[in-house]
């Protein structure tokens, strides 16, 4: 199914994670750092035409690189740069949720804003590119417009203001369209947006109608405004829509959620799931084409049956005549999650292994790259690498279920507290204590471990440093290292503490045994008589 030439040089691209949004916890996304990208985008960009991919998804990062309308492009510029030496063509994220802190989106100056923003990319960009350049200027205007206009889940936090925001959003894309126009006339836009499917739940067919609503208008809604199908007071046009990018996951298809049935995911197995060729069909029949995939992945174990899916799908949606000319792998690069920074889900073809000296080393998923050669193997021959992949290590030792229920097996002792080890890991223990009317543990402390204590039953007063407080059934406290604590039962009720501790104790202050050598702990001796 070899094309003569795709319209980004590759059928398969790549995305860097670039959202940029606040958060609930008043947090200022910047993915593009976490992943170290900005300053491993030379390495990033050859592994990627390493692995047969020749455009990527790029950030232009508005809230970083914009401070009260003083512009600064230096980063952009440098990347513009790798991207022409790589021989790689950039697809520009303008505005990936997030904004400068100094703006409201609902207001006029937002619009004038990043229209200048916009103009201002565009001058850089076309200095340095050869060839047309590509520009996506607001990611994802109706997942934008619900979760930061409707549901208030990013910045600005509004509620019950979706509609609103949307087509805010809607004239400031229009308005750094023109813009940059102004610089560039044979810019393309890449308008992206959610590629999503609603379902009626089980015994519902009178909920039909509904999901044939937002199958329809809803989710086009964002579409039609750019186009100027609808509202084209706005000034929309088709060009300034450009080419279709749709964002496609295993969790773009769901059932209405009803008091009864609560909100089913679908897996592309069920049989009420619909094909993505199909919808991709119905999307071009609407607007025309190109189109792009401008997401795609799944994480973990999933990745390389996802993309078989993909193969599976592209190939029927290229038969049944889909103008498709582009499938992104995103992320390219594992990045940490929205709400857990510290968790690095993998997403990606590389994940990153953090070294010591603090660099996220990438590390390229074997599976992952094997499935994304068969599916090149038969898509995109010509981008199909040569070099071998290394031999794949055998998987690793599935480890022993380790669980367990504190209240069920605590011990207590008449004259003191009790003391058990529940698990026992590499890098940390949990340990249990059980305190009946009186018992105490004396104050101590470790010069190098650190405690969180949680309350699992009753009600204890717990010494940490100088201070005592009152800790109740599901609170909990850090303790930390080189301080004196202690835990009492002041009450005539049991008490029942959970304690993990990391590092080991055993490890930073004796250099003993591991304690699984020395015991067995009760909670896995009643699991292996079960």
């Amino acid at each position: 199914m070899e094309q003569e030439s795709w319209l980004f040089g590759s059928l398969f691209l790549g995305g860097f994670e670039c959202s940029t949004h606040i958060t609930l916890e008043g947090r200022r996304l910047n993915l593009i750092a976490a992943t170290q990208h900005d300053a491993r985008a030379k390495a990033d960009y050859n592994l990627c035409r390493a692995m047969g991919i020749r455009a990527v998804r790029e950030s232009a990062l508005w809230p970083f690189n914009d401070h009260a309308g003083a512009l600064n492009l230096d980063g952009v510029c440098c990347l513009a740069v790798l991207g022409r030496e790589c021989g790689l063509t950039q697809i520009w994220d303008l505005m990936h949720y997030g904004y400068p802190d100094d703006l409201d989106p609902f207001s006029t100056e937002f619009t004038r804003r990043f229209a200048a923003f916009a103009r201002a990319v565009a001058q850089v960009v076309r200095a340095e590119t050869r060839g047309i350049c590509y520009y996506t200027p607001i990611n994802e205007i109706s997942y934008n417009s619900w979760s930061a206009g409707e549901v208030g889940y990013m910045s600005p936090f509004a509620h019950r203001r979706g509609a609103e925001m949307k087509r805010a959003l809607v004239r400031a894309a229009i308005a750094a369209t023109n813009a940059i126009w102004e610089v560039d006339l044979d810019a393309v836009m890449v308008s992206v947006d959610p590629l999503v499917r609603i379902h009626p739940p089980e015994g519902r067919p009178d909920l039909q109608g509904e999901a044939d609503h937002f199958n329809k208008e809803v989710v086009n809604e964002a579409f039609d405004l750019l186009s100027g199908r609808l509202e084209p007071e706005l000034g929309g046009s088709r060009a300034h829509l450009g080419i279709l990018g749709l964002n496609y996951y295993a969790g773009n298809q769901w059932t209405i959620s009803t008091p009864d049935q609560p909100q089913h995911f679908l897996g592309w197995d069920d049989p009420a799931w619909i094909p993505v060729s199909g919808i991709l069909l119905e999307v071009q029949e609407r607007y025309g084409g190109p189109l792009i995939l401008s997401e795609t992945g799944s994480s973990g174990e999933g990745r390389p049956p996802w993309i078989v899916h993909l193969l599976e799908q592209t190939t029927r949606a290229i038969q049944i005549g889909v103008d498709l000319q582009g499938i992104c792998i995103y992320p390219i690069i594992t990045s940490p999650d929205w709400e857990d920074p510290t968790a690095f889900f993998n997403g990606g073809l590389f994940d990153v292994s953090p070294q010591p000296d603090g660099r996220l080393k990438r590390v390229l998923s074997l599976p992952v790259a094997a499935a994304l050669r068969e599916a090149q193997s038969v898509l995109d021959p010509e981008n199909l690498p040569t070099e071998p992949l290394p031999e794949e290590m055998p998987p690793a030792r599935e480890p022993e279920l380790q669980w367990a229920r504190p209240v069920d097996i605590v011990h207590y002792k008449v004259d003191n507290f009790s003391y058990q080890t529940l698990f026992a890991g590499e890098h940390l223990v949990v340990e249990l204590y059980g305190f009946e009317p009186g018992a105490s543990i004396p104050a101590h402390q470790h010069e190098e471990t650190e405690h969180v204590l949680t309350i699992i039953q009753g009600e204890g007063d717990v010494r940490i440093g100088g201070k005592w407080i009152i800790l109740k059934q599901g609170e909990i406290v850090l303790v930390p290292a080189g301080v004196y604590h202690g835990i009492h039962n002041p009450g005539t009720e049991r008490l029942v503490v959970q304690q993990v501790s990391s590092p080991k104790p055993w490890d930073t202050r004796f250099g003993g045994p591991h304690p699984s050598t020395l015991w067995k702990s009760d909670a896995t001796e009643e699991k292996r008589e079960t």
